[in-house]
């Protein structure tokens, strides 16, 4: 498989998504954009992992996109210490019986902890494809150039939604 799947099963990985990160992001559409990648998920029955970068200080996801998921079997929220959330992905994924090969990857910030997690499933997972959904994602600084300089990898691609 070198591309997504949106019929196969499949996890969405939600980065960051906290008042703290979003409030300055360029893409204005940004909350709105990553609530539909995860409708979408939902409607695929498709396992989503909210990524928190220290909730307890900062806040936690989003309550707009907590509304959503509330009822939703198979979420679960999940607290990374660094920028690359790769390895708590991974944790869900074991802990939780959710899909480890088929990746679908939102949130904030493209330049740093969207890249790095992206990024590093590729490199920790040889056999599975991460597509980064770009309308979903954002920063806080040169959006376009956070792109430009997004790294490229075997089986990781940006995709339109």
């Amino acid at each position: 498989m070198n591309t997504l799947e949106l019929d196969a099963d499949g996890t969405l990985v939600v980065v960051d998504m906290q008042e703290f990160f979003v409030k300055d992001c360029e893409n204005k559409a940004l909350v709105e954009n990553v609530i539909a990648e995860v409708k979408l998920a939902m409607s695929k029955g498709w396992a989503i992992v909210l990524l928190e970068c220290d909730p307890m200080r900062i806040g936690g996801t989003l309550n707009e996109i907590l509304a959503v998921v509330a009822r939703y079997p198979r979420f679960v929220r999940q607290t990374k210490v660094k920028p690359d959330g790769s390895k708590e992905v991974m944790a869900a994924c074991r802990m939780n019986d959710y899909c480890d090969y088929n990746f679908r990857v939102v949130g904030v910030w493209v330049d740093a902890c969207v890249e790095q997690t992206a990024v590093s499933l590729v490199e920790r997972i040889a056999y599975c494809v991460v597509n980064v959904v770009k309308q979903a994602c954002s920063t806080n600084w040169d959006e376009k150039g956070a792109w430009e300089a997004f790294r490229k990898r075997s089986r990781l691609l940006v995709v339109a939604a």
